[in-house]
């Protein structure tokens, strides 16, 4: 996939001669996000074009209200899910101040137009676009008639009765739900980050941890250990337990409520002594084991930790041997 990053609204024209394109911020790319970018393949695929999406690279709430949501994926982790859809190129825009008070027409001109040749848009039902938003479904449409381009408007997905939103997802994730959260985004949901030191207290006790550099607006779940997998790409694959916290039998972190929470792994069955700094990993959370909790001694926390991988141990074997499972939907994204 064919990928142009463009900090400016000044953005070369015909990067693409012709394309059909899907419009979005797509967090998470959940089912609803699918629906819109299939369209606008089988679209492509019909025009003998390219398929393509307009995406951001950073949330414009960023730049709006001066803060980011919490995000379900990194735009690395987009580019990547989307490519596994059969995307061929992406144009990934920085939501600046001179893109923000481009008009929707100019907007449609500008940068969908001449940039990407479109000659069909699909977005979702909801989309908006251009200076306060101000821009929709309808005057897509009416400039397509103008402009030669087709307008593709998906609706609301739900899944098992039940409608999928970046936001519900969010609520889930930040309940510690993590089953509910899979089924709406029909994988697992995972944090992206690099492989860092910690304290190295973890293989002092018999247990060694990953501690994991998260992307600063990435979303974490609720504190507390999980039962989950670490993936190096799409070949290294580990099941682990999983902590985010403060660590406080170590009294880490801060008290004020305002340091990040520490994100750790312990991997199952890596090699002794590898080496894994630097690597980036993707750990995805599975279940909800327990809140994370102080302890009076050294030996009362090891004693736990066991029980907790038992508990994972357990739980990941069965969801492994489990016939339509989150595990084996998400293999077949891979495939």
């Amino acid at each position: 996939m064919e990928t142009f990053f463009e900090t400016s609204c000044k953005i070369k024209d015909r990067l693409v001669d012709e394309s059909a394109i899907a419009l979005g911020f797509f967090d998470g790319v959940h089912p609803g996000h699918r629906a819109v970018i299939q369209k606008a393949i089988d679209d492509a695929r019909r025009l003998g074009v390219k398929a393509g999406i307009v995406t951001f690279k950073d949330h414009p709430r960023s730049l709006t209200r001066g803060k980011s949501p919490a995000l379900l994926t990194v735009i690395e982790k987009r580019l990547e899910l989307v490519k596994d859809l059969g995307v061929d190129f992406a144009l990934v825009l920085s939501f600046t101040e001179e893109l923000c008070q481009l008009s929707p027409s100019e907007y449609v001109e500008n940068v969908l137009v001449r940039a990407t040749g479109a000659r069909s848009i699909s977005v979702g039902h909801n989309h908006h676009f251009g200076r306060d938003r101000e821009g929709d479904a309808d005057l897509l449409k009416k400039m397509g008639k103008e402009l030669g381009f087709t307008v593709n408007v998906a609706s609301m997905i739900r899944v098992n009765d039940r409608e999928v939103s970046s936001s519900r997802i969010r609520e889930h994730v930040l309940n510690g739900q993590m089953q509910d959260a899979a089924e709406l985004l029909l994988r697992p949901f995972s944090v992206r980050g690099e492989i860092c030191h910690g304290d190295g207290r973890g293989r002092t006790i018999g247990f060694p941890t990953a501690n994991l550099d998260v992307y600063e607006f990435h979303l974490l779940p609720r504190q507390g250990v999980y039962a989950g997998r670490a993936r190096f790409g799409d070949d290294e694959i580990f099941d682990c337990v999983i902590n985010v916290g403060m660590r406080p039998t170590f009294k880490e972190g801060s008290d004020t409520g305002e340091a990040r929470p520490v994100v750790e792994a312990h991997l199952f069955e890596t090699e002794a002594g590898a080496d894994l700094y630097g690597r980036e990993l993707d750990l995805q959370f599975l279940d909800y084991i327990r809140e994370e909790k102080r302890f009076d001694s050294k030996e009362a926390l090891v004693e736990q930790i066991k029980q907790d991988k038992a508990q994972a141990v357990s739980y990941l074997k069965g969801l492994k041997s489990k016939s339509g499972s989150i595990l084996e939907k998400e293999e077949k994204l891979h495939a």
